[in-house]
């Protein structure tokens, strides 16, 4: 039940589809919460026009015969991560995609290089920030260095779709293949769609695919560029091109400010 008067608005907006529940929080009065009326939480892409259908599997991409966990020895493991599943080299990271095991791979679904696509482990709330910037999410844990956190997901759209929207505010690009496509998570997403921007951000955004089809689909995956502390607010870089089609400035606060 939503309502203004009450701190806790939602109790779990994923309804129990993540492993933690996402809490609600309000303590700005007249905050506008219409918002999550008519919100479809996705955990996934949701892909109603069928874009995912009927790729044609790919020779190109190696499927491992590991047992178990995959080693340093493996050919598709990527190196990107420790035994605990962390991000050991952000730079590396940032610079080609990650490419995790995938469906056709026979080791474990426990294996370390399986880290994005079974979902985050790692508690986050929704929170107001305020009435100019809107809503924001923040930890409810303290997070290491390197740790991934969730995927942008929202509705999969082509870009002839795209130029259509009214509202580009949630617009995220994404490809499969060659091909650009775009999440749209104005009206259906995760927690990841309340995330706010900042040019001193502390998580950065990753392209990630675990499939083996030869148009493979980029998730945008998102991991802490740093440690970041309990009730500490999570922030993206929404980049140039974002900023380039508003009409605001930005309000991070940051020194490091570009789009004052």
């Amino acid at each position: 039940m939503i309502s203004d008067e009450n701190i806790l608005l939602i109790e779990d907006l994923s309804n129990g589809a993540e492993r933690f529940s996402v809490p609600v929080i309000c303590t700005v009065p007249k905050m506008d919460t219409s918002v999550f009326r008519d919100f479809k939480y996705a955990p996934r892409l949701i892909d109603v026009s069928g874009h995912l259908k009927n790729r044609p599997v790919s020779k190109k991409i190696y499927s491992c015969r590991c047992y178990g966990s995959c080693d340093v020895n493996c050919q598709c493991a990527s190196g990107i991560y420790t035994k605990t599943g962390v991000v050991n080299n952000m730079d590396h990271l940032m610079c080609d995609i990650v490419q995790e095991c995938n469906d056709y791979c026979e080791c474990a679904l426990w294996c370390g290089n399986r880290i994005a696509q079974k979902g985050s482990n790692i508690s986050m709330e929704i929170f107001a920030r305020d009435l100019k910037c809107g809503w924001g999410v923040r930890a409810k844990m303290n997070i290491p260095k390197g740790v991934y956190i969730g995927e942008y997901t929202g509705e999969l759209i082509d870009d002839d779709e795209a130029a259509m929207r009214s509202d580009t505010t949630f617009l995220f690009e994404t490809r499969i293949g060659e091909q650009t496509y775009t999440i749209d998570a104005k009206y259906c997403g995760n927690y990841t769609r309340f995330i706010n921007h900042s040019c001193n951000p502390n998580v950065k955004v990753a392209n990630v695919s675990w499939d083996q089809s030869e148009n493979q689909l980029i998730h945008m995956c998102f991991y802490t560029d740093r440690i970041i502390m309990k009730n500490e607010e999570i922030t993206i870089d929404y980049g140039d091109s974002w900023w380039a089609a508003k009409k605001f400035a930005c309000l991070c606060g940051s020194s490091k400010c570009k789009y004052q």
